[in-house]
């Protein structure tokens, strides 16, 4: 795969179990660096019609299967990648995304104990991505179990189905994030951060790893 010669500005994807608090992080990092040309956008989402599937996906009504899951996931990035990020890095803007294939990787495949997806998930990483390869993947890493207990106790945020998944599942989904890229994907830098500490602690290395990634 050949990165495209267009491409101007970084794609950085900030990922990690529900509970990592990674979406935290991604609100210090809006305010940090909302002077400096950087895009925010998310996964599934992005686009009002990738923002669509994102609702039927994470909907507790939604009775789907891991295959479904998988290709709708896919479906959304496809148009997040085209009317989203392409003409952001075009321009000359950088990019960070809150989940990306990563996600699908740990989720659809480690999750869901579905390694014959494998072969699927390169031949649409392949494609899907031809043209958009992330310059960094950061994922926020601590106990599944600190995770779940931290998604239970917030009570302000609403729950997915994915979230009331029993803990061996997440479990299976932090070790799809240790072991991403599979083998056989184009590879990108990957930062691993401890999240099982202060937000401020975290933030502070995060921030260094993108200002080192993005040249500021």
């Amino acid at each position: 795969m050949e990165e495209n010669t267009m491409q101007h500005g970084k794609l950085i994807v900030i990922d990690g179990m529900d509970g990592s608090g990674k979406g935290t992080q991604i609100k210090f990092l809006q305010e940090k660096l909302k002077e400096r040309g950087v895009i925010f956008t998310r996964e599934p989402g992005g686009t009002p019609k990738a923002e669509e599937i994102r609702k039927l996906l994470l909907s507790g009504e939604n009775k789907s299967t891991p295959l479904a899951d998988f290709l709708l996931f896919w479906a959304s990035r496809a148009i997040h990648i085209e009317q989203t990020i392409i003409p952001a890095l075009g321009s000359g803007m950088h990019v960070i995304s809150d989940r990306f294939d990563s996600a699908t990787y740990a989720f659809q495949i480690c999750g869901e104990k579905r390694p014959e997806l494998l072969d699927s998930f390169l031949y649409c990483r392949s494609s899907i991505m031809e043209k958009v390869v992330p310059d960094a993947y950061i994922f926020l890493d601590l106990p599944a179990k600190v995770a779940f207990d931290r998604r239970n106790k917030d009570a302000q945020q609403e729950k997915s189905r994915f979230d009331l998944k029993p803990i061996a599942y997440h479990n299976r989904v932090r070790r799809g994030f240790a072991t991403f890229p599979p083998k056989g994907a184009v590879s990108s830098a990957v930062h691993i951060v401890d999240s099982n500490r202060p937000p401020e602690e975290v933030f502070n290395e995060i921030l260094k790893i993108v200002q080192k990634e993005l040249g500021f």
